[in-house]
């Protein structure tokens, strides 16, 4: 009896097999992709931020083997130490663009 649980368990864990469907995505790659990173550049950390994550969209843009043909673009805020409201509302209005 515990070989057939045992069964059932790794036939569940695996998957069922397709009948000839594949998993694999058949969209188009996007030609970019946009992230967004909120730092406070007048910090330490932030500026350190800054500069390794420029570092490393140029070392991601500049090997095509990575994304194959789809550029990463970032865009930065700066909150400029701000962590009541306005910086909240900074943050808002960087999201939604």
């Amino acid at each position: 009896m515990s070989k057939v649980w045992l069964l059932v368990l790794v036939i569940l864990y695996c998957g069922f097999p397709s009948k000839g469907t594949s998993n694999v995505s058949t969209r188009p790659r996007p030609s970019a992709v946009n992230i967004g990173a909120i730092l406070s550049f007048n910090s330490t950390i932030g500026r350190v931020a800054k500069v390794a994550i420029q570092a490393a969209v140029h070392d991601i843009n500049s090997n095509a083997t990575i994304l194959k043909g789809t550029k990463l673009n970032i865009s930065m805020l700066d909150t400029k130490l701000s962590t009541g409201f306005l910086g909240i509302i900074a943050c808002t209005s960087f999201s939604n663009t």
